[in-house]
């Protein structure tokens, strides 16, 4: 079976895309064993150095790198137009990878002046990235929906660039005449909201419809997303330059929930639609994120209502948030999304051209769906228990359920690496 929609002609390099892979994949089980190693530090305000690290080894050392991985991979093939640069995406990679590492031990020493240096590098390379992305984006002779999403993700991508690097430089040498901390909720919105989710809404519509088999459904909601979500923003980045006298908070916070619900309505009518009607591990995993995705908007909703709990309340309820944007969805949906990219991905540039030669492996027969089960039950336990430990700020259960998530996420980098080294039939048995 040749994994047409995800690799053809227009493919950049493999090996490009495989650093980008593996790399988050690693940076993703660095981040497990760190939040177990430093599991009493994961309470209180959310401002401090070590939570701050983790943070950003989760935005920038796993989810955006992966996205970068994806975005090479997938923009080409989606919209049928030749990456701009290779050699710019592998340059790109190892400024990206070493600048990002300097960034969090910054962070971790809060040595500000070395934060200001690598989070400049960092923009560099994120840069980059947004100019050969957007030099193939031009180029587009028939654009979709798919396509929309990317370029808008793109834009907020740049955003999210320009609020981190004044923030980096501010807390250096301070400079602004505003709370550091309302640039600090702009920063994280633009990443979460317009960054990553834009570009997980816009690979959805192309991807689960393909590996769930699901034809004849309606992409009218995902237009009215698109509208909700980049009305929400915009309101919301004006909002976070004015004092908070205006009711713009509220209404930008109920048009980016209706755009998260209306996405979560588009999902339902792609599954309702399926000829695959049981899931696999990769679909068992997104459908999951996705509820927790709907968890997350309910509270995103609730924090609009601040001034009503105490500030103990508040921090908790702030951490909860983040953990539940970054792992309950962010975090599971990419894992379950690597279990279909990746055997795809390797399938096709490892096996494709030996089919009637010699036998080959089946997707399905690339790595252990029991290992991706077992790893699918434990990642589970570990956010659900983690999320208790936040609520409680219990030492003892955030050990166990971030040492639970390490485990997991080595069972996970097993899989993947699987995956990419296999060589032959036999060496899957």
């Amino acid at each position: 079976m040749q994994p047409a929609g995800i690799a053809n002609k227009m493919s950049p390099s493999y090996k490009m895309v495989r650093k980008y892979f593996i790399a988050s994949i690693c940076g993703f089980a660095m981040l497990t064993f760190l939040m177990f190693i430093n599991a009493d530090s994961i309470t209180g305000y959310h401002f401090q150095p070590k939570l701050l690290g983790l943070t950003h080894i989760a935005t920038l050392g796993w989810i955006t790198m992966i996205i970068f991985g994806a975005m090479f991979q997938l923009v080409p093939v989606v919209l049928q137009v030749k990456l701009f640069s290779e050699r710019l995406g592998e340059i790109q990679f190892w400024v990206y990878l070493a600048s990002v590492t300097g960034m969090v031990l910054s962070f971790f020493k809060f040595d500000t002046f070395l934060l200001a240096v690598f989070a400049s590098l960092v923009s560099l390379a994120i840069l980059i990235f947004i100019f050969n992305i957007t030099a193939s984006l031009i180029r587009v002779k028939e654009w979709n929906i798919t396509g929309t999403y990317l370029a808008a993700a793109l834009f907020y991508l740049f955003f999210t660039v320009a609020a981190g690097i004044m923030m980096a430089i501010n807390l250096y040498s301070p400079y602004f005449k505003t709370n550091h901390l309302e640039y600090l909720k702009l920063h994280a919105h633009l990443a979460f909201v317009g960054w990553v989710s834009m570009v997980i809404m816009g690979v959805t519509y192309k991807l689960i419809p393909m590996f769930s088999l699901s034809h004849g459904f309606s992409l009218k909601p995902a237009k009215w997303v698109f509208v909700f979500i980049n009305a929400g923003l915009i309101l919301l980045t004006v909002e976070y330059h004015f004092p908070r006298r205006t009711i713009m908070l509220p209404i930008s916070t109920a048009l980016i929930a209706c755009g998260n619900l209306t996405f979560l309505y588009q999902v339902y009518l792609i599954m309702k639609n399926r000829v695959r009607k049981n899931l696999d591990v990769g679909l068992t995993y997104s459908m999951v994120s996705f509820g927790m995705m709907f968890a997350a908007t309910i509270v995103g909703v609730f924090l609009v209502f601040e001034k009503f709990l105490d500030f103990d309340a508040l921090t908790r309820v702030v951490l909860i948030y983040g953990y539940m944007i970054l792992f309950g969805y962010f975090s599971l949906l990419i894992v379950g999304q690597m279990y279909k990219i990746v055997p795809f991905l390797v399938w096709f540039h490892k096996f494709s051209s030996k089919v009637g030669f010699e036998p080959v492996p089946l997707l399905k027969d690339m790595y252990s769906e029991k290992l991706a089960r077992a790893e699918f039950v434990l990642m589970i336990f570990a956010v659900a228990v983690t999320i208790t430990a936040m609520a409680l700020e219990n030492k003892i259960l955030m050990y166990a359920s971030t040492g639970v998530m390490f485990v997991s996420s080595l069972l996970f980098l097993k899989n993947m690496f699987s995956i990419f080294f296999i060589r032959s039939v036999k060496n899957d048995k």
